[in-house]
């Protein structure tokens, strides 16, 4: 084994290599930050149908609906009883 000065030496060259991962990751992570606002930007520019294209979706969406009776009405008595909504029909 080697001396307890060479044992320090090892260490701070450690600690040092450490150092300089860290701030390489910083930076990449900075890069890639920088990158990705670019994309948001420039997908938010890009029709709707064009951006699905280009990430690989489908090029029409479509929108899920859900097709129920009202849950307000638990049976055929309230519908019966419920009030109607009435409508003028003169055109403004």
């Amino acid at each position: 084994m080697g001396s307890l000065q060479e044992m320090e030496r090892l260490l701070r060259l450690k600690d040092e290599q450490i150092m300089q991962l860290q701030k390489l990751l910083e930076e990449k992570e900075e890069t890639i930050m920088q990158l990705r606002s670019k994309l948001d930007k420039f997908q938010s520019v890009l029709p709707q149908t064009q951006n699905t294209f280009i990430q690989g979706g489908p090029r029409k969406v479509r929108a899920q609906g859900i097709s129920a009776e009202p849950q307000v009405l638990r049976n055929l008595t309230d519908f019966s009883n419920a009030p109607n909504k009435r409508y003028s029909k003169t055109l403004k």
